[in-house]
């Protein structure tokens, strides 16, 4: 926990209150606060939600206010109605406040989402936890902190994990980290590098290291992104190698024509035991993807961790590559000891 004497939590901002009238921490002094900042395309933060709707129906009503700072890596996920279909879709109903420009991120020394901080009534900073799992030891530090300030007596048993790679003392697998595509965080293994705000031809070099990506036809590099502009012998394409059981990606196209994109794992398409939900097959029997608008999308589920090579192609341009995400499996025969 922090030295409550040093760290007094900073003000909340943003441009855009969701489920409440704004709120302040002044206004919320005597209260123990909970901060979960989370992005909508990051599905780690989705993730966490449950958890975090969980803390807010066990605890509201001794005290604990749950406040959702969502502050997003990319431009196009700071629309108000993209955030309001996800609280509707995802059925929360605790205060959440929009920091488009990450000034409350930035100033709770936040360094990735999700990120949690636990307040308690004098506006100190408790708690702060990054990344994923935890769950347990988060609820810990809210009873302990509500029963200091005389908000709790009983205790209810530790939420359970809903997840397999939640439950305390799980030993997970490798996994690939995550993988962006723009220039200024990307890990582009082509020899020719990136051409920052430039189109450039890039040709498949048959090779692939762990934790690059690779790309086929002419791409255009972007801060955040790459944007197929052409296609070499019918298609332009996006090779990674990577290890995990599960692959997210953040894709989204330019203009408003649809695009399809095909996927394939280890040189075979996706079937119904390995694919991700956001995943369709057609008749001949080949997984795709239909791409309107900017989304994350559930691309495989394998039943393992393992390490494979994961191919999206596109027969027409203007598919817009923003990340992949990789979620690791556990280790099976260590399951079963936790």
């Amino acid at each position: 926990m922090f030295d409550k004497r040093r760290h007094i939590a900073p003000e909340l901002r943003g441009v855009h209150w969701l489920n409440s009238a704004p709120l302040s921490m002044h206004a919320l002094r005597g209260n123990v606060v909970v901060l979960f900042f989370w992005d909508h395309t990051d599905i780690r933060s989705l993730r966490m939600i449950e958890y975090i709707k969980e803390l807010h129906d066990r605890y509201n009503d001794a005290g604990l206010v749950v406040i959702g700072v969502h502050s997003p890596a990319f431009e196009f996920a700071g629309k108000v109605e993209s955030l309001e279909q996800v609280i509707r879709e995802r059925e929360i109903t605790f205060p959440v406040v929009m920091d488009n420009d990450r000034t409350t991120f930035e100033n709770y020394r936040n360094t990735e989402t999700p990120a949690l901080i636990i307040i308690d009534q004098e506006s100190s900073i408790r708690s702060q936890y990054h990344g994923r799992g935890k769950q347990q030891s988060i609820e810990r530090d809210v009873q302990v902190i509500l029963q200091d300030s005389g908000l709790l007596d009983a205790l209810p048993l530790p939420m359970d994990a809903l997840r397999p790679e939640d439950i305390p003392g799980v030993v997970l697998a490798r996994e690939t980290p995550q993988i962006f595509f723009g220039y200024l965080k990307g890990s582009l293994g082509n020899k020719e590098g990136f051409n920052p705000e430039s189109i450039f031809t890039y040709e498949d070099p048959g090779f692939y290291l762990p934790g690059r990506f690779y790309l086929k036809g002419v791409w255009r590099s972007r801060r955040h992104s790459m944007i197929l502009e052409q296609l070499i012998s019918d298609e332009g394409y996006i090779v990674i190698r990577y290890e995990g059981q599960e692959v997210y990606a953040l894709i989204g196209q330019e203009g408003d024509t649809p695009r399809r994109l095909e996927v394939d794992q280890d040189g075979a398409y996706l079937t119904a035991e390995n694919k991700g939900e956001d995943v369709k097959i057609d008749a001949d029997r080949r997984s795709y993807m239909a791409v309107d608008a900017p989304r994350l999308l559930h691309l495989v589920k394998n039943d393992e961790s393992a390490e494979h090579t994961l191919k999206i192609a596109s027969r027409t341009p203007g598919f817009e590559m923003y990340s992949l995400t990789f979620i690791p499996g556990v280790v099976p025969e260590l399951l079963g000891n936790n």
